[in-house]
């Protein structure tokens, strides 16, 4: 017997959904979890594992997938600061296309407080194609002079 987190469970979960096309409530996935995990020492061994249970309430469902998809990279969440002129939001979204990432949202803050004057905050939750394309994304848009920060 081995013992599994809720988190290892949730990626055995979202596994499954992705790999398998395969709805399965945690009690369910758990055996999967374990061998993703390590957890069980199987090099070497061909394995059968029983995925059981599909009753899984579609808001834990959504978390879930929600959570995977921002823990692999795949969701991400930036917050951008520019010059607030005519123009700067156009010149960030064109970089973030140009890299072939996304956008989910925009929330443009414009009352700054304690920030400089003349400058605004623009919040993105973009989706990428995981943690590399996310860290290219955040370096072009660095290199462009543009000051941002990952919201984790």
């Amino acid at each position: 017997m081995v013992c599994v987190e809720e988190e290892e469970i949730a990626r055995a979960i979202l596994t499954l959904l992705e790999i398998e096309k395969t709805v399965a409530e945690g009690a369910g996935a758990v055996a999967l979890a374990a061998i993703l995990e390590g957890k069980v020492k199987l090099a070497g061994k061909q394995v059968a594992v029983i995925i059981s249970g599909g009753n899984i309430d579609v808001n834990k469902l959504a978390r879930i997938i929600e959570h995977g998809l921002v823990k692999d990279g795949r969701r991400i969440r930036l917050r951008v600061q520019v010059s607030d002129q005519p123009g700067s939001l156009q010149r960030v979204t064109a970089a973030i296309a140009e890299e072939m990432a996304n956008v989910l949202e925009v929330y443009h803050e414009r009352s700054l407080p304690g920030g400089p004057v003349d400058s605004t905050e623009i919040f993105f939750t973009l989706e990428t194609r995981g943690r590399e394309h996310a860290e290219q994304l955040i370096g072009r848009l660095a290199a462009q002079g543009f000051q941002l920060e990952e919201q984790r």
